[in-house]
């Protein structure tokens, strides 16, 4: 099989991984608690969210937003979508942050959809940047997610990949510090718990 080699092309903020892959993984919060906080709950909220978070401009977000509208019951079967890419993301990334074996049921997953995207995507002119590829459909949100995940899995010069081990957490994250030494999602956040933590076992020992 010849190999292709593709890279990142579009870093989104920091604080939501680093990669529109990740974002889409870290939109659940607290994953691994008893009370998650499931933060895409229709198809608009999808295309919002991945817009807030870079990975989509305005104009794909009002085009998407309209495609929903007109075709909900497509819309939510799309979201229904781009929830299982988010899963089996979530699994593949965590494995693959662990040094560990990929699951290949998700390996499955993210080449279905990543080969459907890439059946789907059309050359068009560019906002006065020449001509780039693109995509039109309800299932965007998912193909660019795929091509991202794919990006991230397969460049050799991406940065390292890593999980927030906070109890509750299970944010993933390029690490892109200078020397690859982020631990947490934020130190701020799951840092500070845990210094707490072990600050109250010892004062308790």
């Amino acid at each position: 099989m010849l190999s292709v080699e593709l890279r990142p092309a579009r870093p989104i903020a920091h604080a939501l991984g680093g990669r529109l892959s990740l974002a889409l993984v870290n939109s659940v919060l607290w994953r691994r608690s008893a009370e998650p906080v499931e933060r895409i709950t229709d198809y608009p909220a999808l295309a919002g969210y991945l817009r807030d978070a870079g990975g989509l401009d305005d104009a794909a977000l009002t085009d998407l937003e309209a495609g929903a509208a007109a075709e909900p019951a497509a819309a939510t079967a799309a979201l229904d979508r781009a929830l299982a890419l988010r899963e089996a993301l979530f699994r593949l990334f965590s494995a693959v942050a662990a040094g560990a074996e990929p699951d290949g049921a998700d390996l499955a997953v993210l080449d279905r959809v990543f080969r459907a995207g890439m059946r789907q995507i059309r050359v068009g002119v560019g906002d006065g940047r020449g001509y780039r590829p693109g995509w039109t459909g309800l299932d965007v949100p998912s193909w660019e997610a795929a091509a991202d995940a794919v990006a991230v899995l397969g460049s050799p010069d991406a940065p390292p990949l890593k999980q927030c081990p906070g109890e509750t957490c299970g944010w993933l994250f390029v690490d892109e510090s200078r020397n690859h030494s982020r631990q947490w999602c934020d130190s701020r956040m799951c840092g500070n718990r845990a210094r707490a933590r072990r600050h109250y076992q010892k004062r308790r020992a």
